[in-house]
């Protein structure tokens, strides 16, 4: 038996038998882990309410050579982020953000880097104006991207290394993987059309942490531009379709608000 201390992301959680709590977690140390905290769900439990989703926290727990799941024995909230579940927005947003990250990155491929992205990006979400909820989405989506070594490149072309951070418009292909000089577009290809605003921000994106974005944020038009465009670089590079049921609904609710 090996016993276990470190930092958690709580992704979600699911019922297990008559009182206990199956953990879906990020681990500091460990990545994507399914943990079980036994009694979790008894009203007289320590554990109750330390386990929940969206929260960061500290853990200890036991992974036992019987036992297929790492049973948890103690939980401390760090952040419990708790607004993230009492808004249909962040809700949705947040959930989306578990889709993504459950649709990228494997089961135990442990990265701190990825740990410290997601934690913060949650801590972001929960505090900021709801305008800004879809930027965080597409910052952390940019970038667990490129952490996972899909790395866009939006100021040199991609086919001819042509510098084209000056140029007003340039043209980016999911496909290709970053922006392409007009001389060198594929007439028939699917391109979105960035402007220099729009790739100055994705610049900063990649190149800032994640709590050092407070003032930025893209425009209507851009968030829905940037959203589409990350999400089928995400398809094409992955080849398959990310299920983002979260957004979906959100997407569908809007109209009638």
């Amino acid at each position: 038996m090996s016993l276990h201390k470190t930092e958690a992301v709580i992704l979600k959680n699911a019922r297990s038998g008559e009182s206990s709590l199956l953990v879906y977690c990020f681990l500091k140390d460990g990545g994507r882990q399914n943990l079980l905290a036994k009694g979790a769900r008894n009203p007289k439990s320590v554990m109750v309410g330390r386990l929940e989703p969206f929260s960061h926290a500290e853990i200890l727990y036991y992974q036992s050579d019987a036992e297929k799941l790492g049973i948890v024995s103690q939980a401390e909230v760090i952040r419990s982020n708790q607004l993230l579940s009492e808004d249909i927005r962040r809700l949705s947003h947040a959930s989306a953000i578990v889709e993504t990250l459950e649709d990228i990155v494997p089961q135990a491929e442990s990265s701190e880097a990825v740990f410290d992205l997601l934690q913060k990006s949650f801590y972001q979400m929960n505090y900021c104006h709801g305008s800004k909820l879809e930027f965080i989405f597409a910052a952390f989506l940019l970038k667990l991207l490129s952490l996972s070594g899909f790395h866009p490149e939006f100021n040199r072309c991609v086919k001819t290394g042509e510098d084209l951070s000056d140029i007003d418009e340039a043209l980016f292909s999911s496909a290709d993987g970053g922006v392409v000089a007009a001389s060198a577009a594929d007439k028939d290809a699917l391109y979105y059309k960035l402007n220099k605003g729009t790739r100055r921000v994705l610049n900063l994106i990649l190149s800032s942490d994640m709590d050092k974005l407070g003032s930025v944020n893209f425009s209507n038009d851009q968030k829905k531009l940037v959203r589409a465009m990350l999400l089928k670089f995400l398809s094409i590079h992955t080849e398959r379709a990310p299920k983002l049921a979260s957004l979906d609904f959100l997407d569908r609710i809007k109209p009638a608000e």
